[in-house]
């Protein structure tokens, strides 16, 4: 895929990349390790481990999450409390995520299941997709040399054609329903590593879809590397995006990167400033200096080297006043308008959760999230933040959702968590046509036309035993406007075992 998109230059980076890494993770100290997928069932137990204070996030808010750091977070909690239900779960889980202890070790990780759903899109509130009953069967092979580990997760998934949000490079039906869930290859060292793939990413508060990054849509492939430690962390990424074309029909190569600057001012306390950007260019790759990760928040801009992308500046901080109390929020500026003649409303994105313990097992979440009319598009089409017209972040604009939910552990590997949400849409969509400045001057900061709102109250199931693991969530959802009032689900149950070794010399 990246063959198909980047130039002779860019070929030549990457390998340059590629080798630098490994000649780095050689020299430096660090143990490779693979990432736990955001859709492992046993992910939302961890969550839940986090919110209530009893686990240290390794991450705050940038998932996946190494299995290295979960472990080591899991191994301190163990070290603490060795005798409650809590101590349980978390032993459980170190059972799950603990790596070998040989620097070179193998692993593979068949399962097979259905998947059962009555719409094809993701996202519950947001219809879209024709419901149906499908198999699944998915393979995970991981393998770790030191501090190169390797993962490739293909899997056969007939639902992707039910599903309005998947657009894969060629046709569905070309495909044969596969898809490759994961395919990377990552080199770590004492200050930093290298990635090279595809994996689902979320870079936002726990529960919502992040504003850069979301797990959303389908992972794309892409480079990052990132440098320093807990207290500080430096990190770039890059993606190709699907090809545009202009008015006049010609094809331009677009480009996603994101930096972000991640610094622990307290040990309660982690703030972060980002900033995201979408480049075209026909003719060739974009220009490598949207690669640098030290030309932050747009000061190239004014040190020469010009406005050759659209550019959104973000921020994140997550904050435990008491242990029993977690605050993430993360805003974003897509264009905030300072002269009164500009008739364009603000373009911004916020989100807000709230989380914590409760009632001695459970945890309890509340969040609010935002997405301004004109959010996430611009004035030229090739430099949304999408992919094959859905959201690299956020894929809906123009409305806002409250969601509250409590998650009640059952046994040692089972989460149920009862949820009720309201969303409130506009009928300003991402990939609507970006208005011109009279029609602009009509339109509100939010909700253009008329407003749906849509009331969902639904319960969660999430867990792995013995080979058997459930995700899904099923409840009702009424829609205010036209009064109805319907069953909405999704569940996926596999079954599935595990092989590994070591790797002789």
């Amino acid at each position: 895929m990246i063959a198909g998109v980047v130039s002779t230059r860019w070929r030549l980076i990457v390998v340059l990349l590629a080798f630098a890494a490994t000649v780095m993770a050689h020299r430096g100290t660090a143990q490779g390790s693979p990432y736990i997928a955001l859709d492992d069932p046993r992910l939302p137990m961890l969550e839940l481990l986090i919110a209530r204070g009893e686990v240290k996030d390794p991450s705050p808010q940038v998932r996946p999450l190494l299995q290295r750091s979960v472990a080591a977070a899991l191994h301190a909690a163990a070290a603490r409390d060795s005798t409650s239900s809590s101590a349980r779960r978390v032993r459980e889980l170190l059972r799950a995520w603990e790596l070998p202890p040989s620097e070179a070790w193998w692993r593979v990780a068949p399962r097979g299941g259905v998947q059962a759903y009555t719409q094809g899109r993701r996202d519950l509130p947001a219809l879209g997709g024709v419901g149906n009953l499908q198999a699944y069967v998915d393979v995970a092979f991981t393998m770790g040399l030191g501090a190169v580990t390797v993962n490739l997760r293909p899997a056969y998934e007939p639902r992707l054609r039910d599903d309005p949000d998947y657009r894969p490079y060629g046709s569905v039906n070309e495909l044969n329903h596969f898809r490759l869930v994961a395919a990377y290859a990552t080199a770590e060292w004492q200050w930093g590593g290298v990635h090279l793939g595809q994996m689902s990413r979320n870079w936002g508060p726990v529960g919502m879809p992040g504003i850069p990054i979301s797990d959303y849509g389908y992972p794309r492939t892409d480079l990052s590397f990132w440098l320093g430690n807990r207290t500080i962390r430096l990190e770039a990424l890059v993606a190709p995006l699907s090809d545009g074309v202009t008015d006049s029909g010609t094809v331009v190569t677009r480009l996603f990167a994101t930096h972000r600057l991640q610094v622990r001012v307290r040990d309660n306390l982690d703030l972060a400033v980002w900033e995201s950007s979408v480049s075209q260019r026909s003719g060739g790759a974009p220009d490598p200096t949207i690669l640098n990760p030290f030309i932050l928040m747009t000061f190239g801009r004014q040190f020469g080297i010009g406005d050759r992308r659209n550019v959104m500046l973000g921020g994140d901080a997550t904050w435990r006043p008491v242990n029993q109390l977690r605050l993430e929020v993360q805003g974003a500026i897509d264009d905030w308008t300072f002269d009164p003649a500009n008739p364009y409303p603000h373009r911004f994105g916020l989100g807000v959760v709230a989380s914590g313990a409760l009632a001695g097992e459970l945890a309890w979440r509340a969040s609010y999230a935002m997405n301004s009319s004109l959010a996430y598009h611009t004035a030229n089409v090739n430099e949304n933040f999408t992919d094959a017209g859905v959201g690299i972040g956020r894929n809906f604009i123009d409305n806002d959702q409250f969601s509250v939910s409590v998650s009640v552990p059952v046994r040692d590997h089972w989460l149920v968590t009862p949820q009720l949400d309201l969303r409130r849409q506009g009928q300003g969509q991402i990939n609507d046509p970006f208005p011109d400045a009279s029609t602009a001057a009509r339109l509100p900061t939010l909700f253009i036309g008329t407003r749906r709102d849509t009331w969902q109250a639904t319960v969660g199931v999430s867990g792995e035993e013995r080979g058997v693991a459930v995700t899904g969530q099923a409840g009702i959802q009424h829609v205010r406007n036209s009064g109805a009032t319907a069953f909405v689900g999704r569940v996926q149950a596999t079954i599935g075992f595990r092989l590994g070794g070591v790797l002789s010399h």
